[in-house]
């Protein structure tokens, strides 16, 4: 009864070594076995991840609105940005007023009409040609300081936008929040 194909130890229950007792499974088979998703669950995985961020965002920005350092974006940290900020915070400066007297200059040029009208816009260009001259004189005079306590060579990447636009903006809306009052220049 001894067959090529189908030995004589083929008894149930008994193993004979060299087989491992089952059949080669299917190429397929075993990659869609491998093939599954990285994280499990994708839709809870980002809603924990929106979740994270939003805690995140929401610690960065009260830490931007009380002045808090430690917990601030990256691109207000450090003693130069300080300096920066601290250094357009103790002035008073004509910028600072340019956003609420653009918004009362369009308003009343839709009141009036004509000469009064072409006065009021030669008005506006002066001030915003005033307050441009200013901000150039304000970030050479800032950049000489700068150099002196740092070094011209750790003035941070930007840094020009990032004093323009806190020049620009109302002390009372400008984040992080200052942290010296008027006239107090930091040293």
């Amino acid at each position: 009864m001894s067959d090529k194909n189908t030995p004589e130890t083929d008894i149930p229950g008994v193993e004979v070594p060299g087989k491992k007792g089952k059949p080669t499974p299917k190429r397929k088979d075993q990659e869609a076995l491998r093939k599954r998703p990285v994280i499990a669950d994708t839709k809870a995985a980002k809603k924990q991840q929106r979740e994270q961020q939003r805690v995140a965002r929401d610690k960065e920005w009260q830490a931007m609105r009380e002045g808090d350092e430690r917990h601030m974006p990256a691109e207000h940290r450090g003693p130069e940005r300080r300096f920066l900020r601290d250094y357009v915070d103790a002035r008073t400066a004509p910028g600072e007023f340019l956003l609420p007297l653009s918004i009362v200059f369009v308003i009343l040029s839709l009141m009036v009409q004509g000469v009064a009208a072409v006065a009021l816009i030669a008005l506006f260009y002066f001030m915003v040609l005033v307050v441009g001259i200013e901000t150039f004189i304000m970030t050479r005079r800032l950049k000489r300081r700068f150099s002196d306590k740092f070094g011209a060579h750790k003035l941070p990447r930007g840094w020009t936008f990032y004093v323009i636009a806190r020049h620009l903006n109302l002390r009372r809306f400008r984040a992080p929040k200052p942290k010296v009052r008027r006239g107090e220049y930091p040293v």
